[in-house]
């Protein structure tokens, strides 16, 4: 049984970092001065993953930049890469969130609050969310397989390269 994520897990409110700067000592990279706009970092070897975030794509052309953990440096805003294999975050200029808390913000932030009213609001919806989060990125492939038998368009993205 996974354990479950609390709010104060999940929605990480201050960085480790200053905005735009890597605090891994040993890579010494400046990433920006400051967040211009929220940053999803996925998986970007996971089919289950590159399908979801297309489609938020399509919800949030000019709200919110996608990028593959793999395409950043071992620590990116004070996450490490170790975290980002696990769960998607949403980097803001100030805030991190993770899982289902990053998901239901991206869909805010595209005009479908509904999922964030309910995680906020709700007593417990936020630990069932987080479990339902920790559910399906512990099964990648079976969530893909049942994403394709609901959309069509999901089968253009292939098998999910690694099993998690």
């Amino acid at each position: 049984m996974v354990a479950p994520i609390s709010k104060e897990q999940t929605k990480l409110e201050s960085c480790d970092v200053e905005p735009g700067v890597s605090n891994n000592q040993n890579d010494g990279q400046i990433l920006g001065s400051a967040i211009l706009k929220p940053i999803l970092v996925y998986d970007g070897d996971c089919s289950f993953c590159k399908f979801w975030v297309s489609r938020w794509q399509k919800l949030t052309p000019h709200e919110v930049k996608f990028t593959p953990y793999q395409h950043l440096p071992e620590v990116y805003y004070g996450v490490k890469r170790q975290e980002f294999k696990k769960s998607v975050y949403l980097i803001t200029h100030y805030r991190r969130l993770r899982g289902a808390a990053a998901v239901f913000e991206v869909l805010a932030l595209g005009g479908n609050d509904f999922w964030n009213k309910l995680y906020y609001n709700i007593v417990l919806a936020d630990v069932l969310f987080e479990a339902g989060y920790r559910f399906v990125a512990s099964n990648r492939d079976f969530c893909f397989w049942v994403t394709k038998l609901f959309y069509k368009d999901a089968r253009k993205f292939g098998k999910h390269s690694e099993g998690r």
